[in-house]
Order: structure tokens, then C-alpha cells, then sequence
């Protein structure tokens, strides 16, 4: 978490990049290492909220593991997606929580076209998945309900991220975002970088929330820290205000924080875990 300037303890700030599921289609699947600073150069990436049907718990697992890991996989051999991530809730849970999984997806360049359940078949058999996609999406909407899916883009990383590694989400209002990201890439990526070499954190990341936009919205952009361990999370930083002076000497602790209050406000806090993830970056 991100240290409050008074009691210089963690609080944390965070991101997700997260999430690519077919809108009409499918979400895809799995991996097992990869670096947040694989990035494309777009940064464009979707996360979609999923939502697991009552006593389905089992039978989504199953099935994440498989097809919508090996559709996944294919997906990223056509050279469509660069990174995929599955992430599991790990607070909240429950009924009230909006979103039992993440499926995050990153591209090459610009999103591609959602597909067609005609392309899906094409798509599908590529994958080695026999069944028609009618039958896929059928398959999916029995197990999951797609709550929602939204656009991304990367305005800073650091570090990396491993299977099993805790990804602490800070969902971000904003008034004016431009300010916001410029103060956040000032402040708090060369934070993250000193973290990430201290072995603190394992990495961080910032995105801006393209689709949808809007001021109404409750959040416009979003934080994401790494963290390699559950203990990791909530263990003290002793050497945060030491590591601040040493990466900003010309800044005061207290006034910088008394900034980032007035960019920007945390809606909600979430953690998840990722459970698998894929990717083409080497």
C-alpha cells in the first residue's frame, strides 16, 4: 500500500491491466510469467469482470484451464493478443462481489474486431476445440456471466509479475486526468522502479480508462502493485521515506501526498491474485 505522509505506512496504489474477453464472444485464457514492462507500444488492453454462476465454481476451473486456455493460446499464436491474464478475487468475495475473475487481454496494436460466432468457429477449430461457437459461447454463458468489459490503456510500468503473485487494483476519480498521469509517472514510476529493485514489490503499473469515458463514471483510471507474496502485502516499508528522499531529494514527503489527495480520489480498493497467463513477450 501506499505510505499516508503521517505515518509513512503502505496504502496501496494500483492498477490492473487487465482483461481480455471476446465482447460477443469469449473470454480467453492463461499463463504462468511475464513482465508488465512487455508492454505494446499502444498499451491498449481490456479487462473483463466475470462472474461465476451459483455451484459452478468447479466446472469454470475446469474449463478455464482448458479451453479458454488453449483458446487463448491460439489467439496469441495469430498474433492478436500479446499477454493474457486470468486473475481470481481474492477480496472481495461472496454474492456481493461484482467480479470472481478478471480476463485481461493485451494487444499489438489497436483492439481488434470483436468476432462473429461465424468467425468464432474458424477461430475455435485453429485452437483445436471441437466445437462450433454457438456451442462455445453456449458453454461460457453456463458457467460465467460477463459483467462487464472495458478499454485500457498503459501510461507507465514497472517490474514484472508471476504466476501466483497478489495484484493489489486501486481504481482511481479523477477531475482532470492529464494532471493526474503526469504526476503519477513524476511521482510515483520511479518509486515503483526503486521498489522493484529492493525486491519490495515485483511491479506497478498505470492505466487510463479509454471505454468507456466519461466524468460520471466512478473511476477513469487505474493503479496496479505487484506484490510477490500474501505476507509481502501487509509487511511495513521501514524504508520507504529514506527510499523517497533518494529518488526525489528535491521533494517533501507530506506536500507530495497533499497533491496526489487533490488529483485524485480512491473509488475502491480490490486484490486478486493471477492464477494463469500467457504470453508472446520474451
Amino acid at each position: 500500500m501506499r505510505d499516508q505522509p503521517e505515518s509513512q505506512k503502505k496504502k496501496v496504489e494500483v492498477q490492473m491491466k487487465f482483461v481480455r474477453s471476446i465482447l460477443s464472444v469469449a473470454v480467453a485464457a492463461a499463463f504462468s510469467v511475464t513482465c508488465l514492462a512487455q508492454q505494446p507500444a499502444t498499451g491498449y488492453h481490456t479487462v473483463a469482470c466475470l462472474k461465476v454462476k451459483a455451484d459452478k465454481g468447479s466446472e469454470f476451473r475446469k474449463w478455464a484451464a482448458e479451453d479458454l486456455h488453449k483458446y487463448a493460446q491460439s489467439r496469441l499464436d495469430a498474433g492478436f493478443v500479446t499477454t493474457w491474464y486470468l486473475l481470481r478475487s481474492v477480496m472481495p468475495q461472496g454474492e456481493s462481489a461484482e467480479c470472481d475473475y478478471l480476463v485481461v487481454a493485451m494487444y499489438p496494436a489497436a483492439p481488434p474486431k470483436p468476432l462473429g460466432v461465424e468467425d468464432l468457429d474458424a477461430a475455435l477449430k485453429k485452437a483445436g476445440i471441437a466445437m462450433t461457437g454457438q456451442q462455445y459461447v453456449d458453454r461460457r454463458n453456463s458457467l460465467v456471466t460477463l459483467v462487464s468489459q472495458n478499454l485500457f490503456q498503459n501510461r507507465a510500468f514497472a517490474g514484472g509479475a508471476k504466476k501466483g503473485d497478489y495484484f493489489m487494483v486501486n481504481y482511481m476519480k479523477s477531475a482532470n486526468v492529464t494532471d493526474y498521469v503526469a504526476y503519477e509517472k513524476k511521482v510515483w514510476l520511479p518509486l515503483a522502479e526503486a521498489m522493484d529493485k529492493d525486491g519490495v514489490r515485483s511491479g506497478w503499473s498505470l492505466n487510463v480508462q479509454v471505454l468507456p469515458s466519461g466524468a460520471d463514471l466512478p473511476f477513469q483510471a487505474v493503479t496496479v502493485d505487484v506484490y510477490p507474496s500474501w505476507e509481502s502485502i501487509y509487511k511495513d516499508d521501514p524504508k520507504f521515506a529514506e527510499r523517497f528522499r533518494s529518488v526525489h531529494p528535491d521533494m517533501e514527503l507530506g506536500t507530495t501526498f497533499e497533491q496526489f489527495e487533490k488529483l485524485r480520489t480512491i473509488q475502491s480498493t480490490k486484490l486478486f491474485e493471477l492464477q494463469d497467463f500467457i504470453t508472446a513477450a520474451k
